[in-house]
């Protein structure tokens, strides 16, 4: 089984989310290094199920699909709970919570790549 890259795929889903869900002016701003705009989109997409899943609490809406996920991603998923919610207990949470502690978790670091994807 080939281990799911967090990073690939978050970074992907923030692009698509910028091409499909942002005006012109936004967009425009977002490119300009509008750091208030940068902050309003990251705060966006924090919340949306197609980038993070932390809106319904699930990216993946399946389970075993975020068990999947999680597979050779442990490291990722103990810094992601480490530096977002040290407290908690992940088996009673399940693999849907941790795979959007991961993206959460990500997000930031793969919007500043996809940014610069989108800007060259």
């Amino acid at each position: 089984m080939k281990t799911y890259s967090y990073p690939q795929h978050v970074k992907e889903d923030i692009k698509e989310f910028i091409e499909k869900r942002l005006d012109s002016g936004t967009f425009g701003l977002l490119v300009q290094g509008d750091e208030d705009t940068i902050e309003d989109v990251k705060d966006l997409m924090f919340d949306q199920d197609d980038v993070t899943g932390n809106g319904s609490g699930s990216y993946t809406f399946n389970t075993l699909k975020a068990e999947e996920c999680l597979v050779g991603n442990w490291d990722l998923l103990r810094e992601a709970k480490d530096e977002l919610d040290p407290n908690t207990d992940l088996i009673e949470k399940g693999p849907e919570y941790c795979d959007v502690l991961i993206r959460c978790y990500l997000l930031d670091w793969c919007f500043n790549k996809a940014l610069n994807d989108i800007v060259k």
